[in-house]
């Protein structure tokens, strides 16, 4: 099964030996800076959008390959019945894909982990986009006010 996978500046997308037979292609590689935005899909027939193209396809059972929409290609990787999909949706001027789309049995982690690597790539001034919000002092820490105990007497 597909894997989505995050690596320095690259969103990789893994694919099985079969799948890269029935899709007729490899691994899929695009930048991360092309991502727009990561966001899990419980229905698979939401996700799929165009006409199907070169892969396989098998309604409700295998969809994978690339599929046309409106002059762009989105990129499928989906098992309907088993998983939820984790739909990634990219600039189509930086990537040859507008969307990837992938079965995922951690849908929720995978899309999570794909807004955390965006947080961390550097901006237009070389910064890294990380929150700056100070994080708040635990109670038990020296100079931070105690929680008052309910126990005690006046």
């Amino acid at each position: 099964m597909a894997r989505l996978t995050a690596r320095r500046d690259e969103l990789i997308v893994r694919l099985a030996w079969w799948e890269k037979i029935v899709a007729r292609r490899g691994d899929v590689k695009v930048p991360l800076s092309a991502v727009t935005k990561a966001t899990v899909e419980p229905s698979w027939r939401r996700v799929l959008r165009g006409t199907p193209g070169q892969g396989m396809w098998i309604p409700g059972a295998l969809c994978l390959g690339v599929r046309e929409h409106a002059g762009t290609q989105d990129f499928v990787a989906i098992r309907p019945r088993k998983l939820p999909a984790t739909c990634i949706d990219l600039h189509s001027t930086a990537s040859p894909f507008a969307r990837i789309v992938i079965s995922d049995r951690v849908p929720q982690a995978t899309a999570a982990l794909v807004r955390t690597t965006l947080n961390r790539l550097p901006d237009d001034s070389g910064q890294l986009n990380v929150p700056t919000a100070p994080a708040p002092k635990p109670a038990w820490l020296p100079g931070s006010s105690p929680a008052p105990c309910p126990l005690a007497g006046p």
